[in-house]
């Protein structure tokens, strides 16, 4: 007789055999998914703080004067304020946008590169908090009117893009190379994403991916492709 955990039935020769059961067949629970118009609307708010951003930051350099800066610093504590806040919702904005664009490029098949780019729109949030942060920091600084508090505030604060670099490369090449095996979005703006994405940490060349990433992420939120309904 042969026998085996899983249920047994006789055979043509009187033997008993056992049938096993087809190993279980490992799942992955999907939930809703993120459409059209969340993904683009994101974008299109995160690209609206960030022009609101750039038309309100200062210009200026690491070796400025601290004291011409203290005395040409015009920013009302109102001002600051609301730039300050408004860069910290532009960082949630971009980390959910981070997050939707993630799940849709892993609907059809889990890619770890989508998560490597998913953890670079967490960095380049994290970047805008930092610019407010240092923003912030300088602000009180200029209103104290020490020169140097203001002079190590104000290289921090213009120097600290390294890290826009860093979240620039990740969310862009992982995007780029996670679509394009994907099939999620046209060829040429997955290779658009991984150029800029090398780009981004190679000193001053890093300011075009800077100023094109809201734009970018417009541009991937409108044309990546939805899973079949």
């Amino acid at each position: 007789m042969r026998s085996d955990v899983h249920g047994a039935g006789p055979d043509q020769g009187g033997y008993m055999t056992t049938t096993s059961a087809p190993a279980p067949v490992a799942t992955t629970h999907q939930g809703p998914l993120p459409g059209r118009r969340i993904v683009v609307g994101l974008a299109v708010v995160y690209l609206l703080f960030f022009v609101a951003m750039m038309a309100t930051g200062a210009d200026r350099s690491a070796d400025e004067d601290p004291a011409k800066l203290i005395a040409d610093y015009d920013v009302s504590d109102t001002a600051n304020y609301a730039i300050t806040y408004g860069a910290v919702i532009a960082a949630a904005v971009v980390t959910f946008l981070g997050g939707a664009l993630r799940s849709l490029l892993v609907a059809r098949t889990r890619r770890w590169t989508a998560d490597v780019a998913a953890l670079g729109f967490v960095v380049m949030g994290l970047t805008l908090v930092t610019f407010a942060i240092t923003s912030l920091s300088l602000h009180h600084a200029v209103d104290i009117g020490d020169t140097t508090v203001v002079r190590a505030l104000n290289i921090i604060d213009t120097t600290n893009f390294p890290l826009a670099m860093f979240g620039m490369a990740v969310a862009m090449i992982g995007v780029g190379v996670t679509a394009l095996a994907e099939k999620a979005l046209a060829p040429w703006l997955c290779w658009a994403s991984i150029v800029l994405g090398v780009m981004a940490p190679l000193g001053p060349l890093g300011f075009a991916p800077f100023m094109l990433f809201p734009i970018w992420a417009l541009l991937v939120a409108c044309l990546v492709r939805l899973p079949e309904a």
